[in-house]
């Protein structure tokens, strides 16, 4: 759809929306001084019948900025959503100690894929997509998995763990973007933001550069 793009100024004087709660999703905004603010959306995640990985999360981006967007006419909101799969398990937050050592008793010793939705939103402008990652994971015993999750590191980690902490030791390759895995594919949310010439007002480059 189409949308009346505003001016620098209004842009600049409004910053970017952030529908999420996740800290990763804020530090990699912090790290790249892309002016912010933070709403929460509350929606339901339940997975539908028979959905697949990629459509799952694909779906709570688009949600999550459409009811943050609702709420802030002419403002740029950005949404995302993670969730690991391997097989057919759709890997997401543990609800416990004992479902966090399923998923990684699922993962360890093997590859699994990490999707990303994400979807940047303004009034009926929306742009998403669906990146993912492919992660090899170290064989681990029982013991080491059941030390992890005594960290607690993997409590609100979709997979059940972080690959910028202490999980970032059992992990021997990554194939795709390790900033995906993370939960914000940051190269094409840049190559988004730049070509919707959103970059210059919020990180002040002049305009013409």
């Amino acid at each position: 759809m189409t949308d009346t793009q505003p001016g620098l100024k209004e842009i600049a004087l409004q910053p970017l929306i952030l529908a999420s709660a996740s800290p990763r999703r804020r530090h990699w905004l912090e790290a790249m001084r892309i002016p912010f603010e933070l709403q929460s959306p509350q929606v339901d995640e339940t997975p539908l019948l028979d959905e697949e990985p990629g459509d799952l999360v694909l779906r709570l981006a688009e949600l999550k900025a459409e009811v943050i967007a609702a709420r802030n006419p002419g403002r740029w909101v950005m949404a995302a959503d993670t969730t690991v799969a391997v097989d057919h398990h759709t890997l997401n937050k543990p609800v416990d100690v004992e479902d966090a050592v399923r998923m990684l008793s699922l993962i360890q010793g093997r590859a699994h894929q990490v999707h990303t939705g994400f979807c940047l939103q303004r009034n009926d402008s929306l742009h998403s997509f669906v990146d993912t990652a492919q992660v090899f994971f170290r064989p681990l015993t029982e013991a080491q998995i059941r030390w992890y999750v005594g960290t607690r590191e993997p409590m609100d980690k979709a997979g059940a763990y972080a690959i910028q902490g202490i999980g970032a030791l059992f992990i021997e390759a990554v194939e795709g973007s390790f900033s995906t895995v993370m939960g914000l594919p940051v190269e094409r949310m840049g190559a988004l933001f730049m070509h919707l010439g959103l970059l210059k007002p919020w990180m002040g480059f002049p305009p013409g550069t």
